[in-house]
């Protein structure tokens, strides 16, 4: 039998199958990596619809690069056959398991929704909505590693949507109130709606809303209340009940802000459940009596009566209750040092590693599970301070992400400082504005905050600013407005239109001198200065602001040609 090929892959076998085209699992011959390889059949091809969301769901792919989102390889075309391979998961879906065991317990739950939530705050931060978040987009490695997967009909809103308004998309049994209604935007949080739907049913074993038929479905999403987890599940933390009826609101605004929010509170969850076993399993086995010698059952959990103690005849010395007891002691000493909790080194070095991975996922774990304690722990530790540093980092990047947000989807700022900083990212975020006026906005942002910054020098410590009082912090609205602008200025040297682009603004800024706005052309010659004051390459140009800022007469450099490389 002739083995099937399909661009550089071998097929090997058919693994499912939707509206998007037929997936197999397949080997790259070149390196003999088993890969997931999807495959756009000739016939839909025709369809200039179904093609346009094959090639833009690759074109999502690339963006996204996360342990917990599947792994896009690359894509093609074959004998008139779109294909596109991605990372082979090799445990099935979440829906596999979900028919296996029926629900699962609170503890995996925890652990599920924290990865997922991981995979939705990376997509949201590249601007991707996934919409369409269920059991069978979900997939599992067979070491526990959930991978979000199908990006169908994901939406980026960088770009221009496929999807009509008022069109509705998604699956039922998970759709969001507004993405039956059409009326609203779609958001990050409609994916939040989803997970909500997600933890319901793998809690309980049932979707929020059960129906004969999606219009009914459709109507309970938009009017009806979900029961109360608890009622079928009584062993779901009170907490974990709350946050999926918050997730489950019927107005995006009434749930969670993001991703990263709902993450936060579900490790807070799992670590009060943890510490809550241990508890429960201590008082078990008092109230079964095995202090007084009742025994319990390891697997129905029935309490079992005393057994008969026979006298025993005095045996050897490593018999004897004190050699006994002193060997407990010695074996007990280990266990009551790691009960401690780890050390000053071990905190510092988890905490290195957690803050090495950059997104606000990981920082913020390192915020709670290392940076926290350790300064609890050792508040004159010798790593204190830059303990403390990655404190500050950790609120600047979630402030940061928090802006970007905003920006786009169009919303304010809460106070002055998010505004100015989310009108500076709204013209960052634009295409047909020169990069210059972003960094010019940066720029005016940090001399704005000098002197609230200055009346902030006796906050508390930044261990105990809380997500409420981060906003109106001066000094973390510093941060990021300086991490704005130095990625900001670090692309414009790399632009290879710099010069053409400083040129532009430099001549705005010559109209400006002989009209009404002299004040106007003066900033954009002196924050130019203070952004690269130093750069070697744009020494010329430094120069030629210092006299115009001056009003002294000078000449704009001569255009600089860019030479291609190889050239």
């Amino acid at each position: 039998m002739t083995e099937r090929k399909i661009g550089p892959f071998l097929v090997e076998a058919r693994i499912g199958a939707g509206g998007m085209g037929v997936v197999y699992r397949a080997i790259h011959e070149e390196s003999g990596r088993e890969v997931a390889l999807k495959v756009l059949p000739p016939g839909l091809t025709d369809d200039p619809r179904l093609l346009k969301r094959f090639e833009r769901e690759m074109e999502i792919l690339k963006k996204l690069s996360h342990p917990n989102i599947v792994q896009y390889f690359g894509g093609g075309l074959h004998d008139g056959q779109r294909w596109c391979a991605m990372e082979y998961i090799d445990g099935g879906s979440l829906q596999d398991l979900l028919k296996r065991r029926g629900r699962l317990t609170p503890e995996q739950t925890l652990q599920a929704a924290r990865q997922l939530c991981s995979a939705l705050e990376h997509a949201h931060n590249a601007g991707i909505i996934h919409r369409d978040l269920k059991p069978g987009n979900l997939f599992l490695s067979r070491k526990g590693k959930l991978k979000l997967g199908d990006f169908g009909i994901a939406r980026d809103t960088e770009a221009t949507a496929l999807t009509a308004a008022g069109k509705t998309v998604g699956t039922y049994a998970y759709m969001a109130p507004e993405q039956i209604q059409g009326s609203k935007a779609i958001s990050r949080k409609t994916d939040l709606y989803a997970t909500g739907c997600l933890l319901f049913e793998l809690l309980t074993g049932e979707t929020p809303f059960t129906a004969e038929n999606p219009a009914q479905m459709m109507v309970d999403h938009l009017q009806s209340i979900p029961f109360d987890v608890r009622s079928k599940c009584p062993e779901c933390p009170p907490e974990l009940s709350a946050l999926i009826a918050r997730l489950l609101e019927k107005d995006p605004e009434d749930r969670p802000y993001d991703a990263l929010a709902v993450h936060t509170e579900l490790t807070e969850i799992y670590r009060r459940l943890q510490q809550g076993i241990t508890e429960v399993s201590s008082h078990s086995l008092k109230t079964a009596g095995a202090g007084s010698g009742t025994t319990v059952d390891p697997v129905t959990g029935a309490a079992q009566p005393p057994k008969k103690r026979r006298r025993k005849k005095r045996g050897a010395f490593y018999e004897q209750t004190w050699f006994l007891v002193t060997s407990l002691v010695v074996l007990a000493l280990p266990v009551l040092w790691m009960l401690r909790g780890p050390g000053e080194e071990a905190l510092f070095n988890s905490a290195r590693d957690m803050m090495a991975r950059g997104d606000a996922v990981a920082m913020d774990d390192a915020r709670r599970l290392y940076l926290l304690p350790y300064l609890r722990k050792f508040p004159e530790g010798q790593y204190a301070s830059q303990m403390t540093q990655w404190l500050t980092d950790v609120e600047v990047v979630k402030l940061d992400v928090q802006a970007e947000k905003r920006a786009r989807a169009g919303r304010e700022g809460r106070n002055a400082f998010e505004k100015s900083c989310v009108a500076a990212i709204r013209v960052e975020l634009d295409e047909t504005r020169n990069p210059l006026e972003a960094l010019e906005l940066y720029q005016s942002f940090l001399e704005q905050l000098a002197e609230p910054v200055a009346a902030q020098a006796t906050s508390p410590a930044v261990k105990e600013v809380t997500a409420e009082t981060a906003i109106e912090n001066a000094v973390f609205w510093k941060g990021v407005a300086e991490r704005r602008l130095s990625a900001g200025r670090s692309r414009f040297l790399k632009n290879a239109e710099k010069f053409e682009f400083l040129r532009r603004r430099m001549e705005e800024a010559e109209k400006l001198l002989v009209s009404e706005s002299q004040p106007a052309a003066l900033l954009i010659f002196s924050r130019f200065r203070a952004i690269f004051r130093g750069t070697a390459e744009l020494e010329p140009w430094l120069e030629y602001a210092r006299y115009r800022n001056d009003l002294q007469p000078a000449e704009m450099p001569v255009q600089q040609k860019v030479t291609e490389p190889g050239a």
